[in-house]
C-alpha cells in the first residue's frame, strides 16, 4: 500500500453526520485496496455493523480486534478463529501499546486485495431483497457494486440517486414494501440482528464475581461530576502549564548557557560569509534553547494525558463551556487540537455540521495558543519577564476567548449537535508510546523549523551586511510603533507570519542573544510581543 489513510472513528456509514460522510467519501469515491476495521472486543456487534456495510461495498477488509485484554478482564473472550471462519475475512487480535499482532495485521492487509474470497453477506427480508434487485437493474455509471448502491438508495441516501438511470424505480420498488413503511430502519435492524447473532456465536462470557468499585470508576464519579469535573479540569490545565513553565525555564536556562558557550568558542571570522554563518548558527542555537524545550515538554504532557485517558474526560468537561457560546460539543475537538498546531485544527473543522459553525469555531482559534505560541509566551515572556507576566498573557488570551465567544453567540445561530465521544479506560502509560507520539508530533519542528532558523539567520545577516535592513523594516515600522515595539522586532514578526515557530528564535538572533532581549524590551513590550 503506497498510502495509508485514517478515517474518523465511527460505527456506521450514513449521510447523517460529517464524520460518516468523510468516511463514506474515502471508502467509496477513492476505492481503496483494502480497509482495516478496528473492532472493540468489549462490544463486538457495534463494530460488525460497520464491517457489514464496508463488505457490501466490496472493499476488502481486515478486522483488527482491539481491547482484547480489557475484554478478558470483564470475562469476555472472543473466538477470533471462529469469527474469521464465519465472515471469511482476516481477523487479527491486536494491542497497539505492546505491538501485539501489528506485524500480522500489516501482513494480512498486504495480502487482502490479492485474496479472492467470498465474504459473508447480510441477507434481508424477501421483500427488501426484491426491492434491492429491482433498483440494482437501474444502476449505471459507477464502479460501486449495484447491490450496495441499491441499499444506500433504500436507506434514503440521496447522494446515490445520481447512479440510477431513472429515479422512478425507487417508487416502483417501494410498492412491494408495504410491510416495511420504514425500510431504512428495517435494514439497520437486520444488520444489527445479524451482528448480534454472530457476536453471540463467537463470544464467551464468564460471569464475574461481584467486585469492589475500581479506581477508574471512582475517578470518573469525580472527574465527570457536573460541578467538580470542570473545576478539576481547569485546575489540571493550570497545574500542567505550571509544571511546563517551571521545567521549560530550567531546560531553557541550561541550554542557553550551553549554546552561548558554544557560540563564544566558535570563531568563523569576519566578512560576509563569516557573518552569515554566525547568524545562521545563532538562529539554530536559539531554536534549540528557547523553542525546543517548551515544544518538547508540551507534546510530552499531551501524549501522557492522552494515553492515561484523561484527555477525553477533559474534552467532555470543557464541552459544557462551549455550549454557553452556542457552539456544539464537537467544536471543542478542533479547539483542543489548536493547542498543538492550528493547521490540523483548521482541517478538523470538517467534522462540524455547517459552514457557519466551522467559521465561528475558526474565529476562536485566534485566542487559542498553539505549541509555538506557548513556547514564545514561556520562553520569551516568562523567561525574561517573569512567571506573572507569562500568566497575564494566558489570562488575556482567555479573556479574548470569552469575548470572541460572546460575539459568536450574538451573530450566529448555530444548530447544536451533541458530542459523542467514547471514553477509553484508564491505562498505565508506556514511555515508549508517549515518546513515539511526542516525536511524531514534534518532528516537523526538527526537520522543518530548525533548517528555516538557519536560513532565516543567514537572510537577516545578508540584509544587514548589504545595508538594506532599514528598507525592509521601514514600510512596516508604523505597525511596530502602533504596537509600542522597537521597529527591528518587525523582522521576527514577519518570519513568524510565515512560520510561527521562527518568531522567538529570530528575535534572539536579531537582538544578539539573551542580553539583547533584556536590554531592548521592557515588560510591557514583552507582554505585547507574547
Amino acid at each position: 500500500f503506497s498510502n495509508l489513510d485514517g478515517c474518523p472513528g465511527i460505527y456506521s456509514i450514513s449521510d447523517r453526520s460529517e464524520e460518516e460522510k468523510v468516511t463514506e467519501r474515502a471508502l467509496f469515491e477513492g476505492r481503496p485496496d483494502g480497509a482495516v476495521i478496528v473492532a472493540d472486543s468489549t462490544s463486538l456487534e457495534r463494530s460488525l455493523y460497520l464491517a457489514f456495510q464496508v463488505v457490501e461495498a466490496q472493499v476488502p477488509i481486515v478486522i483488527a480486534l482491539n481491547f482484547v485484554e480489557d475484554a478478558e478482564k470483564k470475562g469476555i473472550t472472543i473466538d477470533y478463529k471462529k469469527l474469521r471462519k464465519i465472515l471469511n475475512v482476516p481477523v487479527v487480535p491486536i494491542n497497539p501499546l505492546t505491538n501485539r499482532g501489528i506485524d500480522e495485521l500489516v501482513s494480512a492487509l498486504l495480502k487482502v486485495k490479492k485474496a479472492k474470497r467470498r465474504t459473508f453477506t447480510v441477507r434481508y427480508d424477501d421483500d427488501i431483497e426484491r426491492a434491492i434487485k429491482k433498483i440494482s437493474s437501474q444502476v449505471t455509471k459507477t464502479r460501486l457494486p449495484k447491490r450496495f448502491v441499491a441499499l444506500r438508495v433504500l436507506e434514503e441516501d440521496t447522494d446515490f440517486h445520481k447512479y440510477l438511470k431513472d429515479e422512478k424505480i425507487i417508487e416502483e420498488a417501494k410498492k412491494g414494501l408495504a410491510d416495511h413503511p420504514k425500510v431504512s430502519e428495517d435494514i439497520s435492524i437486520t444488520r444489527y440482528g445479524t451482528a448480534a447473532f454472530i457476536a453471540e456465536k463467537t463470544t464467551r462470557i464468564v460471569p464475574m464475581e461481584k467486585r469492589p468499585e475500581s479506581w477508574g470508576e471512582r475517578a470518573d464519579r469525580v472527574l465527570l461530576h457536573g460541578a467538580w469535573g470542570p473545576l478539576l479540569t481547569i485546575l489540571s490545565f493550570i497545574a500542567i502549564f505550571g509544571v511546563l513553565l517551571f521545567l521549560g525555564s530550567w531546560m531553557q536556562s541550561v541550554l542557553m548557557d550551553f549554546t552561548e558557550s558554544v557560540l563564544s568558542a566558535i570563531h568563523l571570522g569576519g566578512g560576509f560569509i563569516g557573518t552569515a554563518l554566525e547568524a545562521g548558527l545563532t538562529g539554530l542555537m536559539a531554536g534549540v534553547s528557547i523553542a525546543l524545550p517548551y515544544v518538547f515538554l508540551f507534546y510530552l504532557f499531551l501524549s501522557l494525558i492522552e494515553d492515561v485517558g484523561f484527555l477525553s474526560r477533559f474534552i467532555v468537561n470543557l464541552e459544557r463551556f462551549l455550549k454557553k457560546f452556542n457552539l456544539s460539543g464537537k467544536a471543542f475537538i478542533p479547539l483542543s487540537l489548536g493547542l498543538g498546531c492550528t493547521v490540523p485544527a483548521i482541517r478538523s473543522t470538517r467534522i462540524l455540521s455547517s459552514k457557519k459553525e466551522k467559521v465561528c469555531t475558526a474565529a476562536l482559534f485566534t485566542s487559542v495558543p498553539c505549541s509555538s505560541r506557548i513556547a514564545i509566551i514561556m520562553g520569551i515572556v516568562g523567561y525574561f519577564g517573569g512567571v506573572l507576566l507569562a500568566l497575564s498573557v494566558f489570562a488575556a488570551l482567555f479573556v479574548s476567548l470569552i469575548i470572541w465567544g460572546y460575539l459568536v453567540k450574538k451573530v450566529s445561530r448555530v444548530k447544536k449537535t451533541p458530542l459523542l465521544l467514547e471514553l477509553p479506560p484508564y491505562r498505565k502509560p508506556l514511555m515508549s508510546s508517549i515518546a513515539a507520539k511526542s516525536w511524531i508530533r514534534m518532528k516537523s519542528f526538527v526537520y522543518v523549523v530548525m533548517p528555516l532558523l538557519v536560513i532565516g539567520g543567514v537572510v537577516y545577516a545578508a540584509l544587514d551586511v548589504l545595508g538594506i535592513t532599514d528598507a525592509v523594516v521601514g514600510p512596516l515600522s508604523p505597525v511596530a510603533i502602533w504596537l509600542g515595539l522597537p521597529s527591528v522586532v518587525i523582522i521576527p514578526l514577519v518570519f513568524g507570519f510565515l512560520q510561527r515557530d521562527l518568531t522567538g528564535p529570530m528575535l534572539v538572533t536579531i537582538l544578539g542573544g539573551a542580553g539583547g532581549i533584556s536590554a531592548t524590551l521592557a515588560h510591557t513590550q514583552l507582554f505585547t510581543f507574547g
